[in-house]
């Protein structure tokens, strides 16, 4: 009888350390610290944040490309982005992605685009979603400048912002 209750009382700890450790791991898997870069964003508290679109080499025709990510309500996020040209090109475009970071990834959960002037060196965009609380997001942008058959194009991302 005492040996089955010791047996017992080993089989419960080693379970109940099993189940305490196991918990522990889930639990941590979506906490992140503030100031952690996750694929180039900082995680932020902030409202908003603004990402920048840098060619690797300087185009002829591609001026800039910009996004912005901002909390306007209660999980609710609104991300805009724009492509400017260096002059009047046969097209411009833009297209914005909102991505949630999820299990260390950032995963893109809804597009639009790519929105296009033809014969013009501006285009805009802007689009506000519902989104679950407890996450960071961000937007990343895909900027396009075409002009005589020469493609020119840069990639913008902005920071993480936490939406509780």
């Amino acid at each position: 009888m005492r040996k089955i209750r010791k047996i017992r009382r080993r089989l419960l700890s080693v379970l109940l350390f099993a189940c305490l450790a196991l918990g522990t791991l889930t639990a941590s898997a979506e906490e992140y610290e503030v100031g952690s870069v996750v694929d180039g964003s900082v995680l932020t508290h902030e409202l908003s944040a603004e990402g920048i679109a840098y060619p690797r080499l300087r185009g002829t025709y591609f001026g800039s490309g910009s996004g912005n990510i901002s909390i306007t309500g209660p999980r609710s996020v609104m991300i805009t982005g724009s492509t400017t040209a260096r002059q009047v090109s046969d097209s411009v475009k833009v297209t914005v992605h909102l991505q949630q970071l999820k299990n260390g990834s950032w995963v893109t959960i809804a597009s639009y685009g790519p929105v296009t002037k033809y014969n013009n060196y501006y285009v805009s965009t802007s689009r506000t979603y519902s989104v679950t609380g407890g996450y960071y997001y961000r937007m990343s942008g895909g900027h396009t400048v075409i002009e005589n058959g020469v493609f020119e194009s840069a990639t913008s991302k902005t920071n993480g912002v936490w939406v509780s």
